[in-house]
Parts: C-alpha cells; structure tokens; sequence
C-alpha cells in the first residue's frame, strides 16, 4: 500500500483509481523475470539500445551505434514513453547543423539520456545527476559497461550542485518537479540553449510551458505518445507560432526483423504501463523525489 500512494503521488493520480492484486508464483525469480520482455530498440536506423545480456544479432549495418544498458534498480530501459521521447528529440537534434557542446541528464536513473547524449554527440560535455544514491549503482555500471565512465561527469546531486551553464538539459520528471526546478534549470541553461522536458500527461503541459514561458522559453516542439507528452523548450528569440503536436509511434523490435530497415518514430504503449517492462514502476517511484535541495510544493 506505501509503495502504490508513492506512486500515486509521484503521478498526480488518485489511490482509488488501483486496485492492487499481489500474486506469487512458486519457482520464479522476480529479481530476473522482468527481463525476458526487454527487447532492443532502434531509436533510429543508426541507433540502438539493447539490455546488457541480450545476445542475438542486433543489426545488418555494421556501423549502427549500440548502446547496452542495465537499468537495475534506477528507472530508464529506453522503453517507456516519456524515455523514449526524449531520446527521440536528441536524435532529432543530432541531424541539425549546431550539436550542443554540453549536456545535462537530469534525474538521469539509469544515465541513459546521458550514456545516448555522448554517443549521438561525441564531441560534447555531458554531467548525470540524481539525488537517490540508489541510482548510483546502476548508472555508474552503464558508463563503465559503455566505456563512457570518463566522458560523463556521474554525480549523486541537486541541480545547484553542478557546474554549469549548458547548452541543453534533459529532464524525465514530473510536472510539480519540473515547475519547482524551473528556475535552477534556466539559470543552467546557455543564451540560446534548449531543454528537453518529458515525465508529462497531456493535461499538465500548459502549466510547464506556462512556468518556462515567464522564464524566457518558448515550445519549438510537442511531441505526444498516448496520453505522454515531452517538450523541446528553448530561449533564443522566438517569432514562430505554437508548436503542432507532433504524435510519435510505438518502437516495434520484432525477432525477425532488422532494425535498420525500418526506423520507429516514438512509443505510444506506456499509457497502461506495458511500454516499458523495466520502467514503469521504477519510474513512478524514483521521479517522485525533488532533485532540489528545496521541497518540492505539493509533494
């Protein structure tokens, strides 16, 4: 029951809309069960994120970027929408002209917003930081797992904590963090830079573009999974009109397919918690805590 009002709170949702059924099957190890639905993803033709010990043939083209992650106890497989959507605004950002020169994962979990920042920009500057020391573990594994443990700046931290300022800062969060993070996140942000912001539900997009809007940040994109959205916010000068919402497919990764033939544009199964068999409950539970030093309001 603590751990569903966590979640519920971490959510914005009402306890009395679960209904909680525990089952335990004899002869099942839990701890690696969860495993056997995580499949590889292609973020694009050239980008893949695969589990740790999956072992079959991941793609035809040889020099596609594979990404191997363990998420552990931390939130962050790739899968669930709100990851995902971020890392398809930085695939996105990786086709332009002007690649930020530093980068920001904040909330990183798993660090795999991070660990995919170095390997779509290897030219950057890139900092993870959580404030649950639980996270550490996992995240610190991924980076040596990826031989990225010093091109990434890991630290168990709140945002006034690190040194900056960047030129983009990704954060999978929640709205109420979001809002009362806007502040710190601007004043870590380059003149121009951008900010990636996911973790939300459609009805809570206003209240983020609303609260980044007083601080000189303007939507350039609206992506929109399910009932999930993400924002790509920046603060050069601005005179384009409200971004389209842009509505981003599930990422498919069939046995049988080859992931460089058919490049997935986004996942729109998370909205009843099976787009992500690693994330979902990690992530309801670990984005619930401000990554502030200060209280977060309403939580």
């Amino acid at each position: 029951p603590g751990a569903i009002r966590n979640i519920c709170k971490a959510m914005e949702l009402s306890v009395g809309d679960f209904k909680l059924v525990l089952e335990l099957r004899a002869g099942e190890d839990y701890s690696e069960s969860w495993k056997k639905d995580l499949k590889p993803i292609a973020i694009n033709k050239d980008f893949i994120i695969a589990p740790s010990w999956w072992t079959e043939p991941l793609a035809a083209d040889k020099n596609a970027k594979v990404l191997r992650l363990d998420p552990g106890s931390a939130f962050g497989s790739g899968h669930h929408p709100t990851t995902y959507m971020c890392l398809k605004a930085l695939s996105d950002l990786s086709l332009e002209a002007n690649h930020p020169a530093s980068i920001l994962d904040l909330g990183a979990g798993s660090a795999v917003l991070a660990l995919a920042s170095a390997l779509m920009f290897p030219q950057g500057r890139f900092a993870a930081i959580d404030n649950d020391p639980e996270t550490s573990f996992a995240a610190k594994s991924n980076l040596a797992l990826n031989n990225l443990a010093d091109k990434i700046e890991h630290q168990i931290a709140s945002i006034e904590e690190i040194d900056g300022p960047f030129d983009l800062i990704v954060a999978n969060l929640t709205r109420n963090t979001l809002v009362a993070l806007a502040k710190q996140m601007a004043l870590k942000t380059k003149t121009p830079g951008k900010l990636i912001l996911s973790g939300l539900i459609e009805e809570q997009v206003a209240d983020v573009v609303k609260a980044f809007g007083a601080l000189g940040f303007h939507p350039v994109r609206h992506l929109s999974m399910a009932e999930w959205s993400a924002l790509l916010l920046s603060n050069a000068a601005h005179a384009g009109s409200k971004p389209v919402k842009e509505l981003v497919e599930e990422p498919r990764w069939e046995d049988d397919q080859d992931p460089a033939q058919d490049e997935p544009n986004g996942d729109a199964s998370g909205a009843d918690d099976t787009g992500d068999a690693g994330d979902t409950g990690r992530r309801d539970a670990l984005k619930s805590k401000s990554l502030s030093s200060s209280s977060e309001p309403g939580q």
